[in-house]
């Protein structure tokens, strides 16, 4: 996964019109959201097998909620969603 977020990096360092850096962008967070997820899943077996270590992360929950609506925001134009 990280080889295709490495290409994907490189891919939106070339000259992209708007429409194929809004894709390559959108690849690339869904291969970050991706890598979370299956990051959850260890640590949900490191919970399961009593070797969790806490800690404290900070987080913005308005970068999360815009990344989340850009996800789905092509959709909704068409069909004429706001």
């Amino acid at each position: 996964m990280n080889g295709v977020l490495g290409m994907l990096q490189m891919l939106m360092d070339t000259d992209l019109d708007d429409s194929q850096m809004d894709f390559a962008q959108t690849a690339h967070t869904s291969g970050k959201d991706l890598i979370s997820v299956i990051n959850e899943v260890l640590y949900q077996a490191k919970i399961e097998a009593g070797k969790l270590e806490l800690e404290a992360v900070a987080f913005h929950p308005q970068a999360i909620l815009d990344e989340v609506l850009s996800l789905f925001s092509e959709k909704a134009n068409e069909k004429g969603i706001e």
